[in-house]
């Protein structure tokens, strides 16, 4: 079954969403009071990232479910513009459930090479339950000061859709900024079976970002009869209070006094 909407009507509701917000500046967000499967219409944002970004987004469900309690499967992703014009867009065959589900969204071009200009877009992911909508604005790095505080939360059926900053370990030596309320995942490829793990070496009294989740391992689906295979581990965060932060994450066996296997260093300024 086709569940997806017409990408025009999914950024204009964003672009309502903005006109009603004065984005980027304190945001809102509308979730649909319905408890059927296909019938969930959420809309989240809007998120005002910096130029050249890329975007995590996952569903994640509270405990204990109120309702649809079946497992919830994603069928695509896309990102349009303010035209409707599909940008990216990725398929799931099987579609895949959202306990496994990690959705990337690069803001660059459809070649993937230049940076997406400033402007309105849209994230949406179709679900055998219905759609949930990302609102997205692209702005420059020196607006985000002038954005304010983020505040979005939107629950259909206790399923909730989370929009994170990334950051991989290609991201080493970065700067990155981020507005308050905004959320930030690390997610860095390893292999929990060989004994090394990845943990983040620097902490603070009175940290800017606030870790919101245990740290994760999530094993890569591996051919049939083979272990070992890697994987990810993921780290969240969220922006409470402005100012700067430095992150540094090290690769090592913890009991094990050797040169680390390697280190992800990076910055953030939080507005």
């Amino acid at each position: 079954m086709n569940l997806a909407k017409p990408a025009a009507l999914a950024v204009l509701a964003c672009t309502l969403l903005v006109a009603a917000t004065g984005a980027p500046g304190p945001t809102s967000a509308t979730a649909s009071a319905v408890a059927t499967p296909g019938s969930v219409d959420v809309t989240l944002g809007t998120f005002a990232v910096e130029v050249g970004a890329t975007l995590a987004i996952e569903i994640v469900r509270n405990a204990p479910c109120p309702c649809l309690c079946d497992p919830v499967y994603v069928a695509n992703l896309s990102l349009v513009d303010d035209e409707g014009t599909t940008l990216h867009s990725e398929s799931y065959d099987p579609s895949v459930d959202t306990s496994e589900w990690l959705g990337r969204v690069a803001l660059v071009d459809a070649t993937g090479g230049s940076p997406l200009p400033p402007g309105a877009y849209a994230a949406y992911v179709e679900t055998t339950v219905g759609r949930f909508t990302a609102c997205i604005e692209i702005i420059e790095r020196a607006q985000l000061a002038d954005a304010g505080p983020f505040s979005a939360s939107a629950t259909a059926c206790g399923l909730k859709l989370r929009v994170y900053r990334l950051i991989t370990d290609a991201d080493g030596g970065a700067s990155i900024a981020l507005r308050q309320g905004d959320r930030l995942m690390v997610l860095l490829a390893g292999n929990a079976t060989t004994g090394f793990q990845w943990e983040n070496a620097l902490f603070y009294e009175f940290a800017v970002l606030r870790e919101t989740d245990e740290a994760e391992y999530r094993a890569k689906p591996a051919p049939q009869d083979m272990v070992g295979f890697g994987g990810s581990f993921l780290f969240r965060y969220q922006a409470i209070a402005p100012g700067p932060q430095a992150f540094r994450f090290i690769y090592h066996q913890p009991w094990a006094s050797v040169q680390h296997e390697q280190v992800v260093e990076f910055d953030v300024t939080v507005y």
